[in-house]
């Protein structure tokens, strides 16, 4: 059998990386879905799909909710999505931001830059879905009045799709309110995973600086993750430790 390529799908509660699954996998039940505010994804979860003929498997993972004072990203999801990256044989091929459009939060970039830029030390592609465009005129135009803000906090996707996650309402005659939309959006991600997945995979290595905080509070690791990922002292001491010890 052939190996599968590993692509991680992460972002916030909410933001569609369920729905993004069961779209390109077509097969609308395949993810569990819900409409609650906590969400129902507490550990990964992987999903086989052939693009092109090529085995691909999608890794549902928990929100990364900011934590009290919208500060940092709960370090509960922080520690399951690393423990996943690091424990992938086959390595890793993508990454996709999944975050809910038309407005930027602000724990978007510290999000990139933790995966991205200090775990995965930017040795794999990362691509952002942004979910929740249907109602604009032209999904696609988001993106072009939109990417100065990115750009801005030093994010650079190696590809970016604007699309719906969602058929909307049912219409009277059976169809769906944004039948169109979703089927343009999957091909979007389709194509997106195809054309910046790594052909060989990345296998990621203990961040061996995070275990420089046993012996020193002040480790490069821990000072990565105030300057680039903007937490206090505390909270990057306390979220090294919990990585240190996966």
């Amino acid at each position: 059998m052939a190996t599968a390529f590993n692509v991680v799908v992460f972002g916030e509660s909410g933001a569609g990386k369920s729905s993004l699954i069961n779209m390109i996998s077509e097969s609308p039940n395949l993810a569990p879905i819900s409409s609650d505010a906590r969400g129902c994804t507490f550990n990964s979860s992987p999903y086989n799909v052939t693009l092109a003929g090529k085995l691909f498997k999608l890794h549902d993972t928990a929100g990364l909710d900011e934590g009290e004072g919208g500060r940092v990203p709960k370090s509960d999801a922080i520690v399951k999505l690393y423990s996943l990256i690091k424990s992938l044989d086959a390595g890793v091929s993508l990454l996709i931001f999944c975050m809910r459009g038309p407005r930027i939060k602000d724990a978007a970039h510290k999000n990139w830059r933790l995966f991205h830029e200090i775990i995965c030390q930017n040795q794999v592609p990362i691509a952002i879905a942004i979910t929740g465009l249907e109602a604009e005129e032209d999904m696609d135009e988001w993106w072009p009045k939109n990417k100065g803000a990115f750009q801005a906090y030093g994010m650079n996707p190696a590809g970016v799709a604007c699309i719906t996650a969602t058929r909307g309402k049912r219409n009277k005659n059976g169809s769906y309110k944004f039948d169109d939309e979703y089927e343009e959006s999957k091909l979007k991600v389709w194509k997106l995973i195809r054309s910046h997945h790594l052909e060989r995979p990345w296998r990621v290595a203990p961040v061996q600086w995070f275990r420089q905080i046993v012996s020193t509070v002040a480790g490069e690791g821990i000072q990565q993750l105030v300057a680039r990922c903007e937490m206090s002292q505390e909270q990057a001491t306390d979220l090294g430790k919990l990585l240190a010890n996966v």
